[in-house]
């Protein structure tokens, strides 16, 4: 099996070769210790997993390290392609580029360059709901229209589910976590896991638990637990 933070690594440079900022990347993209630790969490549960859903794909840098290290997985991407530098307002912080171009104009490239592209479905949309007014507004200073995007993801689970794993780092705010989470339960094979990025400290990290706790209010067959920057939960088979 190929080192997952080697195959991080890899990408981060192709891309930054195609002109995106290093530093920006760094920043919003999985860093190395969560790329090792994403990979162990799905291995040390699933030896053979055979169909992966991930949705908030953006430039594709978790896309590849889950499909190189899970080689023989077909992975399903869900994101709504917006312009990269419209994640400054979806929460990338100070961070910026200056790239015009959307978000699966790199991910194709990567995908390529890495030879899976065989491995992959992307699909363009939001994944259960629209992101709240604020960003919204936001995105309109990019010169997206909202209207423009659909919401894709009950289509998606009804094609291509159930999934013994998803992995889960789109909007971060309680009322998105808790509506993807609502949406993926019915699709998840007995003994499934999801696992949500950017559940530890901070702010974004109590969005995340906080839209957790309240999907499991309603679920008593889901088990709970956090790993580093990872939340996992388990459907009990």
């Amino acid at each position: 099996m190929m080192i997952p933070e080697n195959i991080r690594n890899q990408a981060l440079s192709f891309l930054n070769e195609e002109g995106l900022e290093r530093e920006f990347l760094e920043h919003i993209c999985i860093t190395n210790n969560d790329a090792k630790e994403l990979i162990n969490i799905i291995l040390s549960s699933h030896r053979n997993p055979k169909r992966i859903l991930e949705v908030g794909t953006f430039v594709g840098v978790s896309s590849v390290v889950l499909g190189l290290s899970i080689p023989q997985a077909h992975i399903v991407c869900v994101d709504p392609d917006l312009p990269t530098q419209a994640h400054v307002c979806l929460g990338s912080g100070n961070y910026y580029t200056n790239t015009s171009q959307t978000a699966f104009y790199f991910f194709k490239k990567l995908i390529k360059k890495l030879g899976i592209v065989e491995q992959i479905t992307l699909h363009k949309g939001f994944f259960s709901c629209y992101p709240v007014q604020e960003c919204i507004e936001k995105l309109a200073s990019y010169g997206v229209n909202i209207q423009s995007y659909q919401i894709i993801g009950e289509r998606i689970c009804e094609q291509y589910g159930s999934f013994e794993i998803v992995f889960l780092d789109a909007d971060h705010r309680k009322s998105s976590v808790y509506s993807d989470l609502t949406l993926i339960y019915s699709y998840i094979a007995p003994g499934g896991m999801i696992i949500l990025h950017d559940a530890g400290s901070g702010y974004w990290g109590e969005q995340v638990i906080s839209g957790t706790q309240e999907f499991l209010a309603q679920h008593s067959d889901i088990t709970f637990y956090v790993q580093g920057e990872f939340g996992v939960l388990y459907k009990v088979g």
